[in-house]
């Protein structure tokens, strides 16, 4: 038997633009932002602390310098909510026949294509607040490595577990 690889032509590959992206749950962005203001709140007190109780009193810090510092961390944290927020809004996936899509960022687009016959296994996973708010996350392993390729978050149970199911059924069948 001979070895053969013929080039193709672009117009007869499939066109991935055309795949069906489907978005995350409609409330997940707002949960993700949720636990992003409350870990922000945290942050902004204990930045709030550190300025007003240990920079202006003992470094002789001036008191518009530190309201000029604190006015900056108020627009660094609100920003990072935003991301935060941004980042989890902008997630689409999409399940074909042969691959996984996944596409993400705000700032720097990310497109993962993952043939699923590659897929060494798929976990569902359940973290406390994803438990209260009924959303699942499924991390896709590549064959040949320890980690992940890449998760889908924010998922119902009846999408992540059938999105599971068929992934399994590939691999099985």
């Amino acid at each position: 038997m001979s070895f053969t690889n013929l080039q193709l032509s672009l117009d007869s590959l499939p066109e991935f633009a055309a795949a069906e992206l489907h978005e995350l749950h409609p409330s997940y962005p707002r949960v993700v932002l949720g636990v992003a203001l409350v870990s922000e709140a945290i942050a902004f007190v204990f930045a709030t602390v550190l300025i007003y109780a240990v920079l202006v009193p003992q470094a002789g810090l001036p008191i518009a310098f530190a309201l000029l510092i604190h006015g900056g961390v108020i627009v660094l944290l609100a920003f990072l909510a935003w991301l935060a927020r941004k980042s989890a809004s902008v997630i689409r996936y999409a399940i074909r026949e042969h691959d996984v899509i996944v596409r993400s960022g705000v700032f720097w687009k990310k497109e993962t294509v993952q043939p699923i016959r590659r897929i060494q296994h798929v976990e569902q996973h359940q973290g406390p607040v994803d438990k209260r708010y009924g959303f699942y996350e499924l991390k896709l392993f590549s064959a040949g490595t320890g980690h992940f390729t890449f998760r889908i978050p924010g998922l119902d149970a009846n999408a992540a577990a059938r999105i599971k199911q068929f992934i399994l059924d590939v691999q099985n069948g």
